[in-house]
């Protein structure tokens, strides 16, 4: 059965914020192929004429849904690198990673939606805002590696690749992590991270000549 909200006047940025919210689950359980705007209307308890006057198509919705979590994840990785006291850049890094990871256990439609589907419709007309969020989420994170490679805290690789290595494992997590299992998604990136810093492969004394 459908899930509706009981129809009234609601002022325009609660209602927004009840579109994106069903949108975004919507989208994440049967994909944006699979979701109407009809859908997301009947979830909402408003007719498709009304929720037209918020979003004109199903584009535009989606990209609004994107922009906006993409947003509160910009906001949520500042307060997290901001709260790290000490000068050590492998905890700035850690408090960055362990931040995502509780915005998958919080939000985990919005995380699916914005890491995976999103980028996966090539239809999309101008993605233009979202990457500039995307580049700025991206950047806060290699900068803390750019300053432990040149601190000689991390190897002199490419701190790209290095961003992009921590982070693929991190947008992984959602295909395979439940909630209430063994381990919190934030108990996972820390092992993530601590095997991906110290690998895991055991040193041994060379051989004997």
């Amino acid at each position: 059965m459908t899930q509706t909200t009981t129809a009234g006047k609601m002022p325009a940025d609660q209602r927004k914020a009840q579109i994106l919210r069903a949108a975004t689950d919507l989208f994440a359980g049967g994909g944006y192929a699979g979701t109407s705007l009809r859908d997301v209307a009947e979830k909402c308890g408003m007719t498709k004429a009304a929720l037209y006057y918020h979003y004109p198509d199903k584009e535009s919705l989606l990209k609004a849904v994107v922009a906006s979590r993409m947003v509160r994840l910009n906001e949520a990785m500042e307060t997290a690198l901001a709260s790290v006291t000490e000068d050590d850049p492998l905890q700035r890094i850690r408090a960055f990673l362990l931040a995502c990871a509780r915005q998958i256990d919080n939000d985990r439609s919005g995380w699916v939606v914005g890491a995976r589907i999103f980028w996966s419709i090539e239809a999309i007309s101008d993605r233009t805002e979202m990457i500039e969020l995307r580049d700025h989420f991206e950047s806060l994170l290699r900068a803390q590696i750019s300053e432990a490679i040149d601190r000689g805290i991390l190897l002199p690789e490419d701190p790209g690749t290095v961003t992009r290595f921590l982070l693929s494992w991190l947008n992984y997590m959602p295909r395979w992590h439940r909630p209430g299992g063994r381990l919190s998604a934030e108990q996972v990136a820390d092992d993530f991270l601590r095997l991906s810093l110290q690998g895991l492969a055991v040193e041994r004394a060379p051989a004997a000549t």
